[in-house]
């Protein structure tokens, strides 16, 4: 926010998105978010507008620049967050990348495959020795397995859903 309390600036979200933001934040950190870069993405999925500038950002989750700098930055390379430019002008715009929630889905469903072949190098290297860690390793490997054989199924079963 403008330090001169002479200039009257815009409110970004009200009390109740604050409130919604901090619970969508904590949601996120529990995902493996930071605090910062979880009520940046939290922010932009909430305020009332779909791009902020990096003062927006920073003013209303009273944050240091450094932490917004820094949370926007991880956002970017984890394709979270994009930002655009108007022409003419330096500031950049951020905006949640929501849209492509279908992509997000997509990588993290790929990254199955890689679990999958991780999980089965350790299932067979592990002692006998172990047996109940090893047959909890072979249960979950087996769930995940199971998991990724059903989501394209899942898929064109709500694609249908929706020509309802």
């Amino acid at each position: 926010m403008n330090q001169n309390p002479l200039i009257m600036t815009e409110e970004i979200v009200s009390e109740k998105q604050r409130g919604l933001i901090e619970r969508l934040g904590v949601f996120y950190e529990q995902e493996g978010f930071h605090p910062a870069g979880a009520r940046v993405l939290a922010l932009l999925l909430i305020a009332d507008r779909n791009e902020l500038t990096f003062d927006e950002i920073k003013d209303t989750l009273a944050i240091s620049k450094s932490a917004t700098s820094t949370a926007i930055n991880l956002l970017i390379t984890t394709k979270r967050v994009e930002y655009l430019t108007n022409p003419g002008e330096r500031k950049r715009y951020f905006r949640a990348t929501i849209s492509n929630w279908k992509m997000h889905m997509k990588e993290k469903l790929e990254g199955f495959t890689t679990i999958n072949t991780l999980m089965d190098e350790i299932i067979n290297q592990r002692p006998a020795a172990t047996k109940e860690l090893n047959d909890s390793l072979k249960e979950l490997n087996s769930f995940m397995l199971y998991f990724q054989k059903e989501i394209p199924h899942l898929i064109e079963r709500w694609k249908e859903s929706k020509k309802k």
